[in-house]
Order: structure tokens, then sequence, then C-alpha cells
């Protein structure tokens, strides 16, 4: 899994949790400086209890755990560096000594009782008993009794699984933000085809989004753009570009202010279709001649949409020359044709290019013909690549998919169908996956397995498998969970 850790990240589905974590440990460092009275003190446990109250519903206790580095607010696992916020280290430096887990509030606590945890938890004495918890002993236990210390776990039976966990969190978080990303695509292209002036803050908000994702876990996003049957295909495959793109931006080590412009133009590539008839781009057949000279206008159309409707600025001038150059070869064939000095394509251009082939590709548009597996489609851009692709840009593309890309079916030595969540990097052979069925049929409930640990070495994989051949549509285990 692709994650790397900022101060404090989090998942969309985490984020009053996240909130919550940082709340608490800042609060338990201040009550070591401010006085049970000091206004400062007081505001700060009224978040604390505010947020508490917030995550209580439907559950008794709110539990905030730290487990070997991991943290979670019960079931929820959360992004957090302890290092770096809140001076949160020492506090589960501390706890670790003790033998502490975490500490566990009921969903009701009062305002009196929170205050008196933290104001004398820094004094009072543990008593650390069996697994489950132990009591807070103090001169005043009635006001403290409710609230437990939980122990560190012997076995991680106790605790919902790290990796798991962290996979259904940051899956989940995905799903909310590449749907996002396909209302504000349906809404600018809506506009676009007013002639309204583009409102493009949304859309720059949104490639944030699908960068941040992508930082912490690129195969959650990059399992998304296997979904291929959604109702207007134009909005997903934009979404799809610019998720691609970002992803190479990414591992070409880009900054965020160019991972933004690459994600917009990737984002707003395609926008010239909008001003061809509406046939051509719904022709269930395939093209005729005439259909791809009109095809070959939306470059162009593209560019003169962006500079007419948008604001100019470096996110503007970047997504019109990208929507310029992505059908310009290598070789400087392709279209649309360049009757001046020929000028290379930039490297978004280049970058656009192959992943909007790759998706075209593999999604089976009308006048591809049929649809495509990843790794059929990536031996026949490579045998292009000379002519059409950038063969360096293109190798960093294929290492990204990988030899089985996150969101595909494949078949198992055990006779097990299974759909690759998340590729390992020491074993690019041996991926994250969920297994969906069996001999017998689909799986009620989907079994989570690393082939790259030793307890499934006996399960390798045999061959991709391609779902419509099977009747199958792989956005039903995509989404099943």
């Amino acid at each position: 899994m692709n994650m790397r850790s900022d101060s404090l990240i989090h998942t969309e589905s985490g984020a009053q949790e996240a909130k919550l974590l940082n709340s608490f440990f800042v609060l338990y460092k201040n009550a070591r400086i401010y006085e049970s009275s000091n206004p400062v003190f007081k505001r700060q446990c009224s978040q604390v209890l505010e947020l508490l109250h917030q995550l209580s519903s439907g559950s008794d206790n709110i539990a905030i755990k730290a487990v070997d580095g991991h943290f979670f607010v019960n079931a929820t696992f959360v992004r957090f560096d302890a290092s770096e916020q809140s001076g949160a280290d020492d506090i589960v430096q501390e706890w670790e000594d003790k033998g502490i887990g975490g500490v566990e509030f009921p969903a009701d606590i009062t305002f009196e009782e929170l205050e008196y945890f933290f104001t004398y938890k820094a004094t009072t004495k543990l008593c650390i008993g069996d697994f489950d918890t132990s009591e807070l002993v103090s001169e005043e236990p009635s006001k403290t009794n409710r609230i437990r210390w939980l122990t560190i776990p012997e076995s991680r039976e106790s605790i919902p699984d790290t990796a798991e966990e962290m996979r259904r969190q940051f899956r989940a978080a995905a799903r909310k933000t590449f749907k996002r990303a396909l209302t504000i695509v349906q809404e600018v292209i809506v506009q676009a085809e007013s002639g309204e002036q583009l409102n493009i803050s949304k859309t720059k908000r949104v490639v944030h989004s699908l960068i941040d994702h992508i930082v912490r876990d690129e195969s959650s996003m990059l399992e998304l753009t296997a979904i291929k049957d959604y109702d207007v295909y134009t909005y997903a495959h934009s979404v799809n570009v610019s998720v691609y793109a970002l992803t190479v931006g990414v591992h070409l080590g880009l900054d965020r202010p160019r991972l933004s412009q690459l994600g917009y133009a990737a984002i707003f590539h395609d926008i010239g279709k909008i001003q061809l008839p509406h046939d051509l781009i719904h022709k269930p057949d395939a093209f005729d001649e005439d259909d791809w000279r009109q095809m070959q206008l939306h470059p162009l159309l593209g560019a003169k949409t962006i500079l007419r409707n948008m604001k100019l600025d470096i996110h503007t001038a970047r997504a019109a020359r990208g929507a310029f150059e992505h059908h310009i070869n290598a070789d400087f064939t392709g279209y649309p044709k360049l009757h001046y000095k020929k000028r290379t394509p930039n490297l978004f251009s280049k970058i656009i290019s192959i992943v909007d082939s790759f998706d075209a590709l593999v999604s089976g548009r009308v006048y591809m013909k049929k649809m495509n597996t990843p790794e059929i489609v990536i031996t026949k851009m490579r045998n292009h690549m000379a002519v059409k692709f950038d063969p360096f840009l293109l190798d960093i593309f294929h290492r990204i998919i990988g030899v089985y890309p996150a969101g595909s079916l494949v078949l198992l030595s055990t006779d097990e169908l299974a759909l690759v969540l998340t590729n390992n990097d020491e074993h690019r052979d041996r991926p994250y996956v969920k297994i969906v069925g069996n001999r017998h049929g689909l799986l009620d409930e989907t079994i989570w397995v690393d082939l790259a640990s030793p307890e499934h070495a006996h399960r390798t994989i045999i061959r991709p498998v391609n779902p419509q051949r099977y009747g199958l549509n792989v956005r039903d285990f995509i989404l099943d969970d």
C-alpha cells in the first residue's frame, strides 16, 4: 500500500474521529499546565465532551485506543501522527510504560466527570487488572468510576485488523471523493454546454481531494477506475484520466501545485467533445471516415472552450494546452495536424495522452470495438510507444498498473475468484485481494487475503478473469462493502 504521512491525515469517513483524537491529546497535555478553573481548560474540555457526544450515537461507550502506533476510535481506524500532534507520542509512551492501550468513556459522560478525569489523570494511581479494563482510582472514585483504562492487548484479535481496517477506511473515503468528482465534472460540462462562465473553484478543490487520497493510498482510487458501466461514460472517463494522471505525477515527484494543475488539465482534456454532435459521441457502431474527421476536431474545440469559458490563470493555460496536445504523438502524427513549427507536447500532455488511451481501450468504447484487459492494452501501447507514447512515462504507468491492476478479477490456484485490492511492491504477482467466490459460486461473506503472507502461500494467481465473459459485473465486487 502506498501511504505517506502528514501531521494529521484522516479519511473522510473518520473526520470526526480524527478531530476527537487531536482535541483529546491537546487537552491531555494542557491539563498539566492549566488549573481546572482556567477558561482555556474549560473550553477545551467542552470541545472534547461535544465530540464524544457526537460520536456516541448507537454505542454505549467511546474508546480511544493506541495499538502498535495505530489509532482507533472504537473500531474506526484514524490516520494520526502522534509524533507531530499535541505531544501525543509522549503521552502514548507513558501509557505503554504502564500497560495502558487507551481509555474508554461512557456515551453519556458528563462535563464534571470529564473535567475530573483530565484534572487528576497526571497524579492518579492506575490499577491495571485483567485485559478488559481497569478503573481509575482517585480520591473521589464516584466521579470517575465510569471512565476505564484499556490495557494493551496480548492478542491482536482483540483489536480491529490494522491492515484490513485501513484498507476499508481508505476505500470508503475514496468512493466519496470519486463520486463527488463525478458530480462536479457533470456540473461543469452542463455549464460548458450552455456556454456559461465556468466556476472552477469546486473542480480545483476536488482535484486536491484526489491528490490527498492518491498520496495516502493510490490503490483505493485506482480500483474505482475499473468500474466501466457508469450511466454517462464521459464523466467517469474524465475522472479516471485525472486519477491516472495524478498517480503518474505523484510517482514522478511533482510538487502539489503542479499536481493540482495536472489533475485539473486531465479532467478537462476531452471537454471539446461537447461541441460535437450528440449522435456521434454515442454512436453504437464503429466510426466511418467522416466520423473520425469530426472526432479529430475535439482537441482544438476543447482548447477554445477552456479559454473562452474560464478565467485565465495557470490552471486554465495548462488545461487548454493539455486539451489541444493530448492526441499529438511523439513523432508529430496524430491530431490536430501541426502546420506551423512543430513543438513537442509538454509533460502534462504526454501523461494525459497515455492514460486517456489506456482508459478508452480498457473501457471498450464503441469506436474501439471491444473491451480489452489491462495487460493486453499495455502490451498494445508498448508496441506503439516509439511513435505515440513517451517510453519513460509509459514504463512508469505500467509499473503503477502492475501485473494485476487494482479492481481486476483473478482466478486463484484454489479455484477461488478474487478482486485485486492493492499491489505489493515487493511481490507484484502476489497482491492483497478480496476473495468473492469459489467453485460453488459467489460468497455471502468475502474474505480479505494478503497473498504475500506465508499463511497464504498455497494461493497463487493463475490468470486474470474477464468479468463480462462470465456475466459478472466488477462494480458489484468493488462496492459491496
